[in-house]
C-alpha cells in the first residue's frame, strides 16, 4: 500500500506536469513520413553520443503510429490521474490490525483525516482547474479524494484504550470542502456503483447540505408559483440534489429535520410546502424509480420507505396511504392513544418532544390531504356523507379531533375546547343557521360590534344568493370562526392551518350554497387572514394578496386532485368533483390572475414569477373537467401573460 509520501509525491508531479507546456503541433504537421523514418534510423545509431536516443525513439515510433505528442502528453495526465485516484481508493477498506497486545477493526481509510486534508490543499488548488482546462477529466480524482476524507477517522488510537481527537479539524474540514465545491458538477455522474461527488460532500461537511437546501427555498420562495415536482424533473442541480436525498436515507431525514425546525422557527408557508413537496416527490421516487431517471437496477437497491422515516414509520403507512375515512379514524385513535407528557416533565421540554422532527405532528404535517380531508368532514352535508359511507357523527367528531391536534399537539384541554367550537361551527353551517345574536370580537387589539344579521339575509334553503347577503352571512359566520381563534389563543393572520379549515365549505357539497361572491370571501380569507371588502372591484387588490390568493387556489386544487383519486370509484366522478370545486375558485382565480397582469406586475412580481404563472394555469386547466364559464378570460389572461414576455 503506498505511503502518504508517494501520493503526495504523485500529486506534485502531476501539478509539475499540468504547469509545463505542452509540445506544440507545428513541426508535426511539416514532417513527412520520410522524415520520421530519418530520425527513426539515426536514433538507432548506437554510436550516437547523445543521452536521449531511447526518448526520440519512442517519440519517432509514436509519430509513425500517428500520435502526437500533444495527445501522448495528454494520456501522461491521465493515466497519472486514474494512478493517484487508484491509490487513493485502495486506502479506504477494513482490516484488523494489533495494537500492544489487543486487535484494534479499522473501517475506513488508512489515511488520516488531517493528512486528507493536506492532499485537498494540494489537489484543490489549481490542479484540479488545470485538469479541466486541459479537458483531462477530473472527477475520477475529486471522487477518490473525497471518498478518503470522508472514510478517514477524525480521531487517532495511541493505544486501545486511548483516543485522542483532533480538536481543529471542524474548521480544515469546512476549508477543505469549499475547495473542492466549486468544482462540484451540476449532474449526476453515470458511473455505475459510484457514490455522487455532492452526497460525498455533504458527508464531509454537512454544511454543504445546509446551503443546498436553502438555495432551493430561497429560490421557492422567489417564485411563489413554480412546481417543485417539475423542477426537480427537470432541473439537472436540483435534480442531482433529489437523487443524492434518495439514496441517503441519513441526508433526507436531516434535510426534514432543517426545514421542520426553519418552519417552527417562521412559520412560513413556503418553508411548509417546500417540505411537503420533498417529502411527495422522494416517496414517489421510491416507488417508481424509473419515472425519475433511475435505473431498474440501482432502483432495486434502494431502501424501503421505512428507512427514510426512523421514527414513527408506522404512521407512514397511513398517512401516506389512500385517503379514507377508515385510515382518519386509525390515525386518530392513535393520537388518542399516545401517552400526554407526565406532571413532572418540564413543559418546555414537553412541547419541543410533541413538536420535533421525530414527533407524530411533523409528519403529520407533512401529507395535507389529511387536513384537509378533515375539514371537508366537518363541513359535509348528508349527500357527501352518504358518498364516503359515512354513517352518524363518527367521522364528523374524529375529524374535529385531528384538525385539534394539528392546531395544538400538545395541550389536550385546548383540543378540546377546539373541537368542541369545530362542531358547533359546522353545524350552524350545515343546519344552514348563521348566529344572529350581538357578537362582540377582537380583531388587532381593537374591539368592533357587529351588525346584527336581517331576516332577508338568510334563506330558508340556506344563504342567500344575491351578492351582499352571500358575503354578509360568511361574513358573520367568520367573525364568529374568528372568537374561537381567540378563544384558543389563535392568530388567523398567523396560523395559516386555522385560516384552511373553512375551505373544507366548499370542497364538500354543501358549497352548492355559497354563490361566487361568498366562495372569494372565504378563499380570501384562508390565502391572507384578512376580510375581503369589496368582492365586485379590484382596486386595493394588493398584489401579495393575488399572489398568495393564486398561489392558495393552485395548491388547493392539487390536494383536492390526490384526494379524488382515493374518494371516488370512477375517474368520471372523480374529474366532475375536481371540476366542482374549480368552478368554485375559478372567479376569484380570475381576479387574482387580473391583478398580475397588469403594467407594474412584471416590475414587482418579476419577470420569472409570470412565466411560474403562466405554466401553472396551464396544468390548472387540465385537472379535471374544464370549467367553461372563464374559459374565454383565462385564455385571454395566458394571451396578456405572455404576450409581455415576447414584448421585453
Amino acid at each position: 500500500m503506498a505511503t502518504l509520501e508517494e501520493i503526495t509525491q504523485l500529486i506534485s508531479g502531476l501539478a509539475l506536469q499540468l504547469k509545463a507546456q505542452p509540445p506544440t503541433e507545428e513541426c508535426e504537421q511539416s514532417s513527412s513520413l520520410d522524415l520520421s523514418i530519418a530520425k527513426l534510423t539515426q536514433s538507432l545509431n548506437l554510436h550516437d553520443d547523445d543521452g536521449a536516443s531511447t526518448s526520440r525513439v519512442l517519440d519517432t515510433a509514436l509519430s509513425l503510429m500517428c500520435f502526437k505528442a500533444p495527445q501522448v502528453f495528454d494520456s501522461v495526465l491521465e493515466y497519472t490521474v486514474k494512478t493517484i485516484a487508484s491509490v487513493l481508493s485502495s486506502s479506504v477498506g477494513c482490516k484488523v490490525f494489533r495494537l500492544g497486545k489487543e486487535d484494534v477493526l479499522r473501517v475506513g481509510s488508512s489515511i488520516s483525516r488531517r493528512d486528507c486534508f493536506d492532499l485537498i490543499d494540494v489537489v484543490g488548488g489549481d490542479t484540479l482547474s488545470d485538469l479541466e482546462e486541459r479537458g483531462v477529466p477530473s472527477r475520477l480524482l475529486l471522487h477518490a479524494l473525497l471518498r478518503a476524507a470522508v472514510s478517514a477517522p477524525s480521531c487517532r488510537y495511541l493505544d486501545p484504550s486511548m483516543v485522542v481527537l483532533d480538536a481543529d479539524l471542524s474548521a480544515r474540514r469546512s476549508i477543505a470542502a469549499s475547495k473542492l465545491v466549486s468544482h462540484l458538477p451540476v449532474e449526476l455522474s453515470s458511473v455505475k456503483d459510484k457514490v455522487p461527488l455532492r452526497l460525498l460532500l455533504w458527508f464531509l461537511d454537512p454544511l454543504i447540505l445546509k446551503r443546498d437546501i436553502s438555495e432551493m427555498l430561497q429560490e421557492t420562495m422567489n417564485r411563489p408559483f413554480l412546481s417543485l415536482p417539475k423542477e426537480l424533473h427537470e432541473r439537472k442541480d436540483w435534480h442531482s440534489i433529489l437523487i443524492c436525498l434518495v439514496l441517503s436515507p441519513a441526508m433526507f431525514t436531516a434535510t426534514r429535520a432543517l426545514l421542520h425546525d426553519w418552519f417552527l422557527l417562521t412559520g412560513l408557508r413556503s418553508i411548509l410546502q417546500l417540505l411537503i413537496d420533498l417529502v411527495s416527490v422522494v416517496l414517489d421516487v421510491i416507488s417508481i424509480p424509473t419515472r425519475w431517471g433511475i435505473s431498474m437496477e440501482l432502483g432495486s437497491k434502494l431502501p424501503f420507505s421505512s428507512a427514510y422515516y426512523p421514527y414513527n414509520n408506522v404512521w407512514l403507512r397511513s398517512l401516506a396511504g389512500p385517503i379514507s375515512s377508515e385510515g382518519l379514524l386509525q390515525i386518530v385513535n392513535w393520537i388518542i392513544d399516545f401517552k400526554q407528557p407526565g406532571p413532572s416533565i418540564n413543559p418546555s421540554a414537553a412541547k419541543v418532544a410533541f413538536l420535533d422532527h421525530k414527533s407524530l405532528w411533523s409528519l403529520a404535517i407533512s401529507f395535507p390531504s389529511w387536513f384537509y380531508f378533515a375539514s371537508v368532514l366537518v363541513f359535509a352535508d348528508k349527500s357527501f356523507k352518504e358518498v364516503l359511507y359515512l354513517e352518524g357523527t363518527v367521522g364528523e367528531n374524529a375529524a374535529v379531533r385531528y384538525l385539534a391536534w394539528i392546531l395544538n399537539p400538545f395541550d389536550k384541554t385546548r383540543q378540546d375546547l377546539l373541537s368542541g367550537n369545530l362542531i358547533k361551527l359546522a353545524r350552524h353551517w350545515t343546519s344552514k343557521q348563521v348566529v344572529s345574536s350581538v357578537q362582540e370580537t377582537r380583531t388587532l387589539g381593537l374591539k368592533r360590534r357587529l351588525k346584527k344579521p336581517k331576516v332577508d339575509d338568510i334563506s330558508k334553503e340556506g344563504f342567500t344568493f344575491g351578492n351582499q347577503h352571500g358575503c354578509q352571512a360568511i361574513s358573520l359566520w367568520l367573525q364568529e370562526y374568528q372568537n374561537t381563534a381567540y378563544e384558543c389563543d389563535f392568530d388567523p393572520q398567523v396560523s395559516m392551518f386555522f385560516r384552511w379549515i373553512p375551505l373544507g365549505i366548499f370542497t364538500g357539497w354543501c358549497s352548492s350554497d355559497i354563490n361566487e361572491s361568498g366562495c372569494e370571501f372565504l378563499l380570501h380569507y384562508a390565502a391572507t387572514g384578512t376580510m375581503l371588502h369589496s368582492v365586485r372591484r379590484n382596486e386595493g387588490f394588493a398584489m401579495k394578496d393575488a399572489i398568495a390568493g393564486a398561489s392558495l387556489v393552485f395548491n388547493l386544487t392539487d390536494i383536492v386532485d390526490r384526494m379524488s383519486e382515493s374518494l371516488f370509484e370512477t375517474v368520471c366522478i372523480a374529474d366532475s368533483y375536481i371540476c366542482k370545486v374549480k368552478s368554485r375558485t375559478a372567479r376569484y382565480l380570475i381576479k387574482c390572475v387580473q391583478r398580475l397582469t397588469q403594467p407594474d406586475a412584471s416590475e414587482v412580481a418579476g419577470v420569472q414569477t409570470l412565466l411560474d404563472l403562466v405554466s401553472r394555469l396551464e396544468k390548472w386547466r387540465t385537472q379535471g373537467q374544464e370549467v367553461a364559464l372563464i374559459e374565454a378570460e383565462l385564455e385571454n389572461a395566458i394571451h396578456v401573460l405572455k404576450s409581455k414576455f415576447s414584448s421585453t
